[in-house]
């Protein structure tokens, strides 16, 4: 069976995106005897990596989607799979999710995410037609305008898919309101990632305390000074902060630009092994809250959007606030307390763990079966 891999901006700088891809691939060679897969990608060094056929990112990366489409034909099923792609992106997904179906091409849609707040690049007014469309007063009838040209195209394009899998409930929740309620849930595949036996981990950690820590440059923090002062009062407390990058290039930068060493590795692998010396992890990066508690790690979430809020009521708790608005104060003394005492994270961890992937086994199944009948 041959089974092309797209959707997201693959080897475009996301450890995250990698983590999710190797995730689906192990998943797919472990569930589907005999699959050949291909997978769309700007890092060729992911043919050798992960055991795959590779083509250019189509529609990511400056990469035009011409040629998709042949690309795309003699395979037996194309999997969007991954990331925010349904609010982030949507336009580049279902250009390749149409194009596929018009190609004839069985599609499926696996544990993709949709946030409450579409991505405003794309979904907002900007420059001189926002000046003009307020002047008019039609910016909200504008920005409708674009959401519901996106409900549209997602209520003709997906009921065409075999089978639509997302990584949460609030993301299924929040497609819903665009008319397509039939998704089911699944759980974001990256929770495979570098996972042991057993939900119920211990891991050794260092004795010397550490923060690990990532701020995106993706819709950046407001208030960077205020991620300076916790820095330097968990340096004052005596414990070490290690940044680790869920962007190799542009968050390193941000984070050295804030004094904070980073990480040597840019490889999921990599990650999960910083994170696991660390006490605790501080991110406004959803895949580094994920492959941090993978390890056991505790962990913090700043959020852009409300994928990471969604990904800690697992764990019963909340986002320490957003980019826009945080009380980075109040969260310098919630990080020295998680510093000195994990509380209850353990028993938390490992109840919610249980539950995650008991949800993405039945959708794993159910995926699989349908792929291979």
């Amino acid at each position: 069976m041959r089974i092309f891999l797209g959707g997201i901006p693959l080897g475009c700088d996301n450890i995250g995106d990698e983590a999710i891809l190797a995730c689906v691939v192990g998943m797919l060679k472990r569930s589907v005897p005999g699959v050949s897969l291909t997978v769309a990608t700007k890092d060729p060094a992911t043919a050798r990596r992960l055991g795959v056929a590779t083509v250019p990112p189509f529609g990511f990366a400056d990469t035009p989607l011409d040629g998709f489409a042949e690309a795309v034909s003699g395979h037996d099923a194309y999997v969007w799979c991954g990331a925010t792609g349904l609010s982030d992106y949507p336009h580049v997904a279902l250009d390749l999710l149409e194009a596929a179906q018009n190609a004839g091409v069985a599609t499926y849609i696996w544990g993709v995410g949709m946030d409450d707040e579409l991505n405003p690049v794309f979904f907002k007014a900007h420059g001189k037609r926002k000046i003009l469309l307020k002047c008019l007063g039609l910016v909200g009838w504008y920005e409708r305008r674009l959401r519901n040209r996106l409900a549209r195209r997602i209520s003709r394009l997906l009921p065409q898919c075999r089978g639509v899998w997302l990584r949460d409930p609030e993301s299924a929740a929040m497609l819903a309101k665009t008319g397509f309620a039939d998704a089911k849930v699944a759980a974001d595949t990256a929770l495979l990632q570098c996972f042991p036996q057993s939900p119920n981990l211990t891991i050794p950690k260092s004795q010397n305390p550490a923060l690990g820590l990532c701020i995106s440059t993706q819709r950046q923090v407001s208030n960077l000074d205020g991620v300076k002062s916790l820095v330097a009062a968990v340096r004052e407390s005596g414990a070490k902060v290690v940044g680790i990058p869920m962007n190799p290039k542009t968050d390193r930068a941000l984070l050295e630009e804030l004094g904070v060493e980073c990480i040597d590795g840019d490889t999921p692998e990599a990650v999960c092994a910083a994170a696991a010396e660390c006490s605790v992890v501080l991110s406004s990066r959803l895949h580094l809250l994920i492959l941090a508690a993978n390890v056991g790690t505790p962990v913090m979430g700043i959020a852009r959007g409300s994928k990471l809020a969604n990904f800690l009521a697992n764990f019963g708790r909340t986002v320490e606030g957003s980019v826009y608005d945080c009380d980075w104060p109040a969260v310098t003394r919630r990080v020295l307390a998680a510093l000195k005492d994990r509380g209850d994270w353990d028993k938390v961890r490992a109840a919610a763990y249980s539950r995650l992937l008991a949800r993405l086994e039945s959708a794993r199944l159910e995926f699989t079966g349908m792929l291979t009948r």
